[in-house]
């Protein structure tokens, strides 16, 4: 744990958000130039070719830089409510953009901006991006292109300086959306190559230390600290809308209840990452804006269908009526989160057929298990802390007692880190595992094709449904509207009657802040943006 003292000293050195609690003198900053970010961590390079996890997403999403936006500011309450849909996206870079007759063309122009460093944006920085995302094989980017929107193995044609084409092999309603993603911000080719070398074909070196993009905020070098802290300051080229925040300060402390201190305190502005006993109590201080947004985040128990008992439709669906949901929420998350109450997330806004629904009935659930030639069963839960959280350990005794309760003996594994329990997982050597699954992009169709479509590569437990994959396919060409919402519907109720995921939580987005700011744009990422923020 990094040493509390040392972080107070650097949070006070600016002014946090909405005041209250540290001591500041004359000559300060006013309240609201300087946001300081509490995180778990910070990543060790600032490259989002190397992804490591919440801190790289949370620092990636500010840095901004993105085609296109999520249009929440037209949505209740700026999109807490009411989850963004693909429909409902907004130039960032883009000014505009127009899909061809037959759907496999974007033709895209591009506004005009300028990096920190004072170069203009073209239709060849976006290339060059794109390229090197493919080039250097970066998982979660080049999942989205060829499994999610279907784009073109070289995707990216050129037209002129500011007109551009994206390519896909087939239409599809994620073509842009997929954009949003933080790890396809648009990076100053220009600048970085600069700095590129034989061995160094992509600046790697450059791009982990320099954030080289056309969004909001830029950097000098020594304000980055790998591992422990970024200082960000506004882009002074940046011609877009932004608030009234002049400085992003990310820091680094491990321990979730330090972070709470030092938001409660004052000497942060917000903390990421605290146990739902700390948001629980943050509630009960007045300096502190606790908010709770829709998500399409959830977690599920993961049954490996290869496995020749759990691989049984009636043993999967008798494990899923043996789980009493709101019971679990209700013992683990102090008045936060939702069971999950159908097979797609009810953050989506479907009126859902009862089909599609869970249901909690311990006896039925002997019935099935009985009918399927199952009068005991030994099952291996795998669990980890980091994944899906510090309540897996709960939520796993639970589910122990419950089943139990059916025949079911249940015998917990804890993998301490998050490198371990996703090993487990894609390796699929595992008989059950506690998981999580948040959407990159917060869409029906990703979050049904992501693990349950026997093409998806993220689809390691074994689950075939041909049925389902052939709704699913039609859910990832289809517009949202009233066609889609039916698609999904069915998909839903194929779920349900042979059960890929078997959900148990949904989640919430939760934000502890410092009161004082307002315009928060709530994007089905659940990022905050901070250069979004207004005073008042």
């Amino acid at each position: 744990m990094r040493p509390v003292a040392l972080v107070a000293a650097v949070a006070l050195t600016v002014s946090a958000c909405g005041g209250g609690g540290a001591a500041q003198d004359d000559n300060a900053p006013k309240a609201g130039a300087t946001f300081t970010y509490a995180m778990t961590g910070l990543p060790t390079s600032l490259d989002p070719a190397d992804y490591q996890g919440d801190p790289s997403r949370n620092i990636g999403f500010e840095l901004g830089s993105s085609l296109f936006r999520w249009g929440t500011e037209d949505l209740d309450q700026q999109g807490c409510t009411t989850l963004a849909n693909v429909n409902q996206l907004k130039g960032d870079l883009a000014e505009s953009f127009e899909r061809s007759e037959d759907g496999k063309t974007v033709k895209v122009k591009l506004r005009e901006a300028k990096s920190a460093a004072g170069n203009t944006l073209t239709s060849n920085d976006v290339k060059w991006t794109i390229d090197r995302l493919i080039q250097l094989k970066v998982g979660t980017p080049n999942t989205l292109m060829q499994d999610v929107a279907d784009w073109a193995a070289d995707p990216i044609k050129v037209v002129d300086d500011r007109n551009f084409e994206i390519l896909m092999d087939n239409p599809s309603a994620m073509d842009i959306a997929i954009t949003t993603w933080a790890q396809f911000r648009i990076l100053d080719s220009t600048e970085i190559k600069k700095h590129v070398t034989a061995e160094d074909p992509w600046g790697k070196a450059y791009v982990s230390k320099n954030a080289s993009t056309f969004g909001p905020w830029t950097h000098q070098a020594e304000d980055f600290v790998s591992g422990d802290r970024l200082t960000l300051s506004k882009n002074p080229n940046y011609t877009g809308e932004r608030g009234d925040v002049e400085k992003v300060v990310f820091i680094g402390v491990s321990d979730a209840a330090s972070r709470a201190q030092l938001l409660s305190t004052g000497n942060a502005s917000y903390a990421a990452g605290l146990q739902y006993e700390q948001y629980a109590q943050l509630r009960d201080n007045p300096e502190i804006d606790v908010q709770t947004c829709s998500s399409a985040d959830r977690i599920p128990l993961v049954l490996n269908a290869k496995d020749p008992v759990l691989g049984k439709d009636d043993v999967r669906k008798a494990i899923s009526l043996a789980i009493d949901r709101k019971s679990i929420v209700d013992a683990v998350y102090r008045g936060f989160n939702q069971p999950s109450e159908a097979t797609v997330s009810n953050a989506y806004g479907l009126d859902l057929p009862n089909a599609a629904k869970y249901e909690y009935n311990a006896d039925e659930a002997k019935k099935l298990l009985a009918a399927a030639g199952v009068s005991s069963l030994d099952i291996t839960l795998h669990i980890s802390p980091a994944r899906p959280g510090p309540e897996a350990e709960q939520i796993a005794i639970l589910l122990q007692n419950q089943l139990g309760k059916v025949g079911i003996n249940v015998k917990i594994q804890t993998l301490a880190s998050a490198t371990e329990i996703n090993t487990v997982f894609h390796d699929g050597n595992f008989q059950a595992l506690l998981y999580l699954e948040p959407p990159a992009v917060a869409d029906p169709y990703y979050s049904l094709f992501l693990y349950n479509s026997s093409k998806s590569k993220l689809n390691t437990f074994g689950y075939v449904n041909a049925e389902l994959d052939e709704v699913i396919t039609k859910v990832g060409t289809t517009s949202p509207g009233s066609e889609r919402d039916t698609l999904v519907k069915k998909a839903g109720e194929l779920l349900a009657d042979h059960p890929g995921f078997i959900y148990l939580v949904d989640r919430q987005f939760v934000h502890a802040v410092r009161k004082g700011l307002t315009n928060y744009q709530h994007a089905p990422n659940g990022e905050m943006f901070v250069y979004t923020l207004k005073q008042g």
